[in-house]
């Protein structure tokens, strides 16, 4: 109910900061019955038990590492086609395609397909770029641009790893395959050359970023500008815009730029979101300390010493 229907069933003689106080304590009552309620009517649900039971869970992650890699796959052959399109949202060379796997006749059909659809989402790409939300102006200068290629490259290793996404050739990491050279340093930062079937190509300074952030976006859900991460991309992503013609922001570049870099060096010292909601720390150390008596226990009576081994044996395996 609302403060005045509550105050109606009150005493009339209650001071204000009294009637506050127990409105405060009724709301959260009130909103912890409701999720109470909510989740007893939703927990035998699929949806609600992908999102949260840790057993559910790890079999979530499987699918989308395994969706994340068929989605790399295509990134990567659309970059070496040359038929990336750059936007910031979700287009159809960064979904897996059905019946990509074809015959050895439909290449060049393919091929033809992909560019007529990279023409047809370029025709439409100022009008994402207008409606997509604007990182602060302070993204747009070199020096931001630099460091966030250095930022965006360490996501990409850290994120790859996590989803057993390998071969990749953006990331520096892989400058040993064939198909990529090793970066080099140049006026503009790092330069990475990417090998097509027909042509050599060398990304670096502001076309190396927005390709680092599209990849992080389709592959990822990551946002980068937008401070986050998602299951799955949706929408648009954050994009940067001329500081020269943008309007002042009312959020100082010092304040955007520490909060940004704060944030994802979090995220590169910390686990895949989904494994960490799968609380297997906490279900291995309640294991470890149900078990861990009954060891204890052998021990000090000392007692057959081949049961203990089969307990500890027991222990080492629930937590494996």
């Amino acid at each position: 109910m609302t403060y005045k229907q509550f105050m109606q069933v009150l005493e009339d003689d209650i001071s204000p900061s009294e009637a506050e106080r127990r409105y405060q304590e009724y709301k959260t009552e009130y909103i912890t019955t409701q999720k109470r309620a909510y989740f007893d009517l939703h927990k035998n649900e699929d949806w609600l038990n992908d999102k949260y039971h840790p057993t559910n869970l790890l079999s979530v992650i499987e699918r989308r590492n395994e969706r994340c890699k068929v989605m790399a796959k295509d990134f990567f052959l659309d970059l070496q086609n040359g038929t990336l399109d750059l936007g910031p949202g979700i287009t159809a060379g960064a979904v897996s395609k059905p019946g990509s796997g074809g015959d050895g006749n439909s290449d060049g059909d393919m091929d033809s397909d992909k560019r007529r659809k990279h023409g047809k989402d370029s025709s439409k790409g100022a009008d994402s770029l207008s409606g997509a939300p604007k990182a602060h102006p302070v993204s747009s200068e070199s020096r931001r641009i630099q460091a966030d290629i250095e930022h965006t490259l360490a996501l990409v290793r850290k994120l790859d790893a996590e989803k057993g996404i390998e071969g990749n050739v953006l990331s520096s990491g892989d400058h040993d395959k064939p198909d990529v050279d090793k970066s080099h340093i140049g006026s503009m930062g790092p330069i990475i050359i990417i090998r097509g079937l027909t042509t050599v190509k060398g990304l670096e300074g502001v076309e190396l970023l927005d390709t680092i952030l599209t990849y992080l976006w389709r592959i990822h859900g990551v946002d980068y500008y937008g401070t986050s991460e998602s299951h799955e991309a949706k929408g648009l992503r954050h994009v940067r815009v001329d500081n020269k013609t943008s309007s002042t922001s009312d959020v100082n570049a010092a304040d955007w730029e520490k909060k940004l870099d704060t944030f994802w060096q979090e995220r590169l010292n910390g686990q895949d979101p989904l494994v960490t909601l799968t609380a297997k720390d906490k279900i291995d150390a309640a294991a470890v300390e149900v078990l861990e008596p009954y060891v204890r226990k052998i021990r000090d009576e000392s007692m057959d010493g081949n049961m203990a081994v089969e307990l500890r044996a027991a222990l080492n395996f629930s937590c494996s």
